[in-house]
């Protein structure tokens, strides 16, 4: 009977000592459960803060996108606007412009573009300068084939020759009149006008051929000149048997024997001949002279 009683309470240890390892095992299960829902959580979370963060990245980097987009569409427009005013316009006629300055020329489609300077308000406006002479900075008493092609850098605050070339080309292909502006040493300003004004090819020794009616403040100087050849220290074609005008006095025009006239002489006045810039009766060295036709 001990016996029997012994054997029933080990069965009764061994259940209880059973029923404890389920419970503890039950335990840890939920345990377990519980740190893999908090993962699962906290993954979650993390991956809902990461697409949020992606998400404003993304929006930031479009904008700064869109605000170089705009900046290089800017940046282009002001590159274009300061090509613009960098490379002059081509024009066919100074009367095509209402400002005074610095444009290309092209005379006909198969000819070259040239520099040239359009004056927009003297004298109503629409002039091409042809020949002005400013502070001495640029010598011209030149050759011949300087004369014919032009020198000196052509710009509105500039001196120089456009070229007996050029002159001829243009006052061939249609009418033109012309201006001459002279200030005297006392810095009185003068000019004279004229109602036609051209010049022959280098087979005439680009002969001033035609010459319309004057009016102005200086006196008709250039009268005198009308139907002369241009001449200069090395292409004597004057008509002084004596000698060279050009080389006399220095500077390349359409001399006779010799001048009554001579806008491209030394900007000093020579101490031989007591000429610099020459118009009779107005001014014996010039401080300043300009040339300037325009079509008619």
């Amino acid at each position: 009977m001990f016996q029997i009683f012994v054997l029933l309470l080990l069965l009764v240890s061994s259940a209880k000592s059973t029923a404890n390892n389920s419970s503890e095992n039950a335990l840890g299960y939920e345990l377990l459960e519980y740190r893999l829902e908090y993962l699962q959580k906290s993954h979650d979370k993390t991956s809902d803060q990461l697409s949020q963060i992606l998400a404003k990245h993304y929006t930031m980097i479009k904008r700064l996108l869109n605000g170089v987009l705009i900046m290089t569409n800017h940046s282009s427009q002001l590159l274009e606007a300061h090509l613009r005013v960098q490379q002059p316009a081509l024009v066919e006629s100074c009367r095509q412009v209402d400002r005074s300055g610095r444009y290309t020329f092209q005379l006909t489609l198969s000819s070259a573009p040239f520099w040239v300077v359009c004056e927009a308000n003297s004298f109503d406006g629409g002039w091409l300068v042809v020949q002005q002479r400013l502070d001495g900075a640029v010598a011209f008493n030149r050759s011949w084939a300087d004369y014919r092609t032009g020198f000196g850098v052509v710009g509105g605050a500039s001196e120089f020759w456009l070229g007996l070339e050029q002159l001829h080309q243009l006052t061939d292909n249609g009418r033109y009149e012309l201006v001459v502006e002279v200030r005297k040493e006392s810095g009185l300003y003068g000019y004279a006008r004229y109602s036609e004004f051209k010049v022959a090819g280098e087979g005439e020794h680009y002969g001033l051929i035609r010459l319309g009616n004057y009016f102005g403040t200086i006196g008709d100087e250039l009268r005198y000149h009308l139907g002369k050849k241009f001449s200069t220290f090395d292409s004597d074609n004057d008509n002084w048997k004596e000698g060279n005008c050009a080389k006399r006095y220095g500077g390349g025009w359409w001399y006779s024997g010799c001048a009554y006239s001579i806008l491209n002489g030394p900007f000093e006045k020579d101490a031989q001949t007591g000429w610099g810039i020459f118009w009779t009766n107005w001014s014996q060295a010039a401080t300043y002279s300009r040339m300037m036709i325009r079509r008619k």
